[in-house]
């Protein structure tokens, strides 16, 4: 496969055609140019990187993960909207969706066969939807998963070593991976204050991070402000509703 080229060819007629963007376009050079920097050439080069969508040689478009060669009328952004990469697409997202599975590095390859990488286990491998189905499933992957988590969810050890303790929801949890899973995923109460401190902080530049990776720190940061305030919706919404925050946005 070839890849960093523009997609500008002679067709058959000999006539200038884009193949990334099934168009015809005008023979002048300023014609050309003004194409290839255009923003829907641009948008269609971005869609290609982003779903491993690569130029051959003989100037056909392949998909990778689709394993399937484009229709010569058919564009980048027509395959990615069809059936076939709709459906792997959402097989993907399926398995991978909050996993920490990294496909960069294979969607930008033009390798016909390149690895993916699991960032909480620290290791790669082979992609197939098999093998990525057994990583995320493996034991060793759930324990990755879960103690990633806990700093994201406010959720901290005890000294019997039997349990954890939610911070957010004030209970005790058996130290289980998939109990501590299970109370992250659905958990009512739990769901309940992100889904609170979500509607509450956005786009207001308040960060809960320390206050969810410490155990003892009882505040949120407000990039905006430089300060902190005590982390309870009442008072966040007070200091958002403040004139000191008003006023960083004029």
């Amino acid at each position: 496969m070839k890849t960093g080229h523009n997609g500008i060819v002679n067709d058959a007629q000999g006539r200038v055609k884009c193949v990334f963007c099934v168009v015809q376009i005008p023979k002048a050079f300023s014609c050309i140019e003004q194409h290839i920097h255009g923003s829907k050439h641009k948008e269609t080069l971005e869609i290609m990187t982003d779903n491993g969508i690569f130029h051959n040689e003989d100037n056909t478009m392949y998909c990778k993960p689709c394993k399937t060669i484009l229709n010569n009328d058919e564009s980048a952004s027509q395959h990615v909207d069809g059936d076939q990469h709709s459906n792997w697409i959402a097989a993907i997202e399926d398995l991978i969706g909050g996993e920490f599975i990294n496909l960069d590095s294979y969607l930008c390859s033009a390798k016909y066969e390149e690895d993916i990488r699991c960032d909480l286990c620290e290791t790669a491998f082979p992609f197939t939807l098999a093998l990525l189905e057994k990583h995320v499933n493996s034991h060793d992957h759930r324990v990755h998963l879960a103690e990633k988590l806990k700093t994201l969810n406010g959720i901290f050890p005890v000294e019997n070593g039997e349990e954890v303790w939610c911070k957010l929801c004030d209970v005790y949890i058996e130290n289980k991976v998939q109990a501590i899973l299970d109370h992250i995923d659905d958990d009512e109460l739990h769901m309940k204050w992100f889904a609170s401190m979500d509607d509450i902080i956005e786009d207001h530049d308040i960060s809960l991070d320390e206050f969810l990776s410490e155990e003892h720190h009882t505040t949120a940061e407000c990039g905006k402000c430089n300060m902190e305030i005590d982390c309870t919706t009442e008072n966040l919404e007070d200091h958002i509703f403040s004139e000191t925050h008003l006023n960083q946005f004029d």
